[in-house]
């Protein structure tokens, strides 16, 4: 059976590529970005990790310019690098996941540079080069999936484009089946359109994704384009999700393709997006998951805010003197009380900037936590009066640690975090001699 390396492995895409391919019998290594970088390595660097592969899967790819690493850097240079060590490292074969509309003049930044990589692995001489390009990846726990699952859950989940922006999603499911007969048969086409077998709506995607995560059928809510483009605006901001406005024009232009080239090379025509769905019924936690998306930021700029408006209550806002009276209660008084009130002014305001601008949020939200405990217990110790009143101000902590808690819970693993656990699981369960499931 062949040997394989699965170039951004502990992706979305990567993480069922890597599980189809194991099932097949191949025996597979997913190296982590840490160990595999493909917008930073060394061409002659990585061709020796490559050394001993037969085919190698390029599932890297960015959707948009992050602050570490641009759409140029991995899509375009980065897949240039990859081919580059491919054929140093005598690699019979690179399957390079692209996109659909990849190259179009007018198409999208992100599809532009999936274009430039395309050209650029083609350009390298002595290599089978195979170009998958999807449209639409849908699947729970996937970018895209999510973000639509959670459009769709919502009370009155939005219209966009009216309801009549053409797309042609497929499972990721679906394409990670096809991925592994392009790695493993003999004599592969040199590039699959991967889209569903016919276009539907926006309006019908919502509906199947309604009706995957048991939600009853809602009328959308109409939104113009300005509206859209405001959201998609703050969403850039926030980053939850793919909800850009390079989204927007990717739907707006319609995003759909021809079935048969995947339908030849998967020897069946491709399920569509309800028949995908049908096969894997939604969880709760799916369901959560999806009406929890939007919600996640909202609770961290509240807390946020919270925090700030604390600290800058504390600036003067608020009397002094009424704080050096409680202060005093505690023991603080004189200089010593000036310290402990701008001080912890100046704590809470850094506390509420940090989580603002969403850095580090888990350990941001984990020191909010601790300092709410040790200042509700201080206050447990002033006079009654202070906190036994019918606005309960030391009672309401509760329901702040619980939003901290949960927020800390929502928050998924860095990006560092969430690769290496998963690529050395794939090396560790699969030995030199791989059986066939």
């Amino acid at each position: 059976m062949a040997s394989l390396k699965v170039i951004g492995g502990s992706g979305f895409i990567g993480r069922h590529v890597v599980a189809a391919l194991l099932n097949a019998g191949a025996t597979v290594e997913a190296p982590s970005q840490d160990e595999f970088d493909i917008a930073a390595g060394d061409p002659q660097a990585m061709a020796a990790r490559l050394v001993g592969a037969d085919v190698v899967v390029n599932c890297a790819g960015l959707a948009r310019d992050s602050r570490r690493e641009s759409l140029n850097g991995v899509n375009a240079e980065g897949a240039r690098r990859l081919a580059l060590a491919c054929r140093l490292a005598g690699v019979g074969r690179l399957v390079h996941v692209s996109a659909l509309g990849a190259g179009v003049a007018d198409a999208t930044r992100f599809q532009r540079s999936k274009g430039e990589g395309e050209n650029a692995v083609r350009g390298v001489d002595g290599l089978e080069i195979v170009v998958v390009r999807p449209s639409l990846v849908l699947g729970a726990g996937g970018g895209s999936g999510d973000f639509f699952s959670a459009l769709a859950a919502l009370p009155i989940p939005p219209r966009l484009g009216k309801g009549r922006w053409r797309i042609q999603p497929l499972h990721v499911s679906e394409l990670s089946e096809l991925i592994v007969r392009l790695a493993l048969q003999p004599n592969p086409p040199a590039q699959v359109d991967a889209v569903g077998p016919e276009s539907i709506t926006t309006d019908d995607l919502t509906r199947s994704l309604r009706e995957w995560l048991g939600l009853p059928a809602m009328a959308p809510l109409p939104l113009s384009r300005g509206i859209l483009n405001l959201f998609a605006w703050a969403n850039e901001i926030v980053e939850m999700g793919p909800g850009d406005r390079e989204l927007l024009d990717l739907l707006e232009r319609g995003n759909v393709g021809d079935p048969a080239s995947i339908t030849a090379a998967l020897g069946r025509p491709p399920l569509s997006l309800a028949q995908s769905l049908a096969r894997q019924p939604s969880t709760i936690a799916d369901l959560w998951r999806a009406k929890l998306y939007f919600l996640q930021p909202l609770l961290r700029v509240t807390l946020a805010a919270l925090w700030l408006g604390t600290g800058f209550v504390s600036f003067g806002l608020f009397p002094p003197d009424e704080f050096y009276v409680m202060l005093g209660e505690l023991g603080f008084t004189g200089p010593m009380a000036q310290i402990a009130l701008f001080g912890a002014a100046l704590v809470n305001l850094a506390l509420g900037g940090l989580l603002l601008v969403n850095w580090k949020p888990v350990r941001v939200a984990q020191a909010m936590f601790v300092l709410l405990i040790l200042f509700s217990g201080a206050a447990l110790t002033l006079p009654h009066e202070y906190w036994l009143t019918p606005f309960a101000p030391i009672l309401k902590n509760a329901p702040i640690a619980a939003a901290l808690l949960a927020l800390i819970a929502m928050e998924r693993p860095s990006r560092r975090a969430a690769r290496q656990p998963f690529a050395v699981m794939a090396r560790a369960e699969n030995p030199s001699t791989a059986h066939a499931h």
